[in-house]
């Protein structure tokens, strides 16, 4: 598997050595980044097709950092996501979400696998918010490298504050406004890519997950695992860029990067099943009054992805 990864053999690197290789990497894409383009997203720009000049330079950099033993697993569940695809089923993707190198790192580490799989990455399209667009030029110029689709987490609407003054209040409606546009944009567009082929990928916790946190999962992630046929789950193991309190400070590190793909779940037959279990447990006295059946649910799909990684499969429900 490593020297897949690394035909030359793995080299240990010190942290100012990956300091190096990192500015080196910025450099070679910022020859293809257009700064301001696109990164104010609205109605009009939410699908943002990959900027594929330069990519073999992130993807590259990825390389240097796995270490041996890395590589994706579960080819095999691939292989029905393909066949799912030319039976004309709509395919969504749930990983898990460690950091924000873990984009690459799956296009790096599977695009050394067999051909028929540059299919699948050529498909894919990941739903992100509008900070990765936005926060600033440096994390865009990562993140353009592969196609998404930009929305509002509802999570980052303004909250409606007490004795709010007339000023706040405004600014909290037209953010709302503005926001209810774009998801509208995001959804027509999805409808438009679902019939085209495309693969869609949603991180069931929105964001990164991070140690000290509760890393809930997004309840509202339900609504579009409906929209699909077909569900396949990715678990992830270990990290490249672990996060930081701000994306800029995040730093590589060399790590073992493990990805194993999940058997592909019928989603009506999912999210049904954990609706009849919602209701036998409620009846049971089992469930507290602030989870509901949706957020349920995706504790099922986070409880599933951490058994994928641990054990290879998805376990079985409590």
């Amino acid at each position: 598997m490593s020297d897949a990864v690394n035909p030359g053999g793995f080299i240990p690197l010190q942290p100012e050595q990956l300091g190096m290789l990192l500015l080196k990497t910025i450099q070679e894409l910022s020859k293809t980044y257009q700064p301001g383009k696109d990164r104010v997203i609205s109605p009009e720009n939410v699908f943002q097709q990959a900027v594929i000049t330069g990519r073999d330079v992130l993807e590259h950099f990825q390389l240097k950092l796995f270490k041996p033993g890395s590589g994706v697993e579960g080819l095999e569940h691939l292989d029905q996501c393909l066949a799912d695809l030319r039976a004309g089923r709509s395919v969504l993707f749930l990983p898990e979400h460690r950091g924000n190198f873990d984009v690459p790192s799956f296009h790096a580490l599977l695009r050394r696998e067999a051909p028929r799989y540059h299919d699948v990455l050529d498909r894919l399209v990941y739903v992100a918010g509008r900070k990765l667009n936005e926060s600033s030029d440096l994390v865009k110029m990562f993140t353009e490298k592969y196609s998404r689709l930009v929305i509002v987490p509802k999570r980052d609407y303004p909250p409606e504050k007490e004795n709010e003054s007339p000023q706040e209040r405004q600014h909290r409606e037209d953010y709302e406004k503005t926001a209810s546009r774009i998801n509208r944009a995001a959804f027509r567009e999805m409808l438009r890519l679902k019939k085209e082929g495309r693969i869609f990928v949603l991180f069931p916790t929105g964001g990164r997950i991070k140690a000290g946190f509760d890393n809930q999962p997004v309840r509202e992630a339900t609504s579009y695992i409906e929209g699909f046929d077909r569900a396949y789950l990715v678990s992830m193991e270990g990290n490249t860029l672990p996060p930081a309190e701000r994306m800029e400070d995040e730093r590589p590190v060399q790590e073992k990067i493990v990805f194993r793909v999940g058997p592909g779940l019928d989603t009506g037959d999912f999210l049904t099943g954990e609706r009849q279990r919602y209701d036998v447990q409620k009846a049971a006295g089992r469930i507290p009054e602030s989870l509901d059946k949706d957020l349920f649910a995706m504790r099922r799909v986070m409880a599933m992805l951490e058994h994928l990684r641990l054990h290879g499969n998805y376990g079985s429900p409590d």
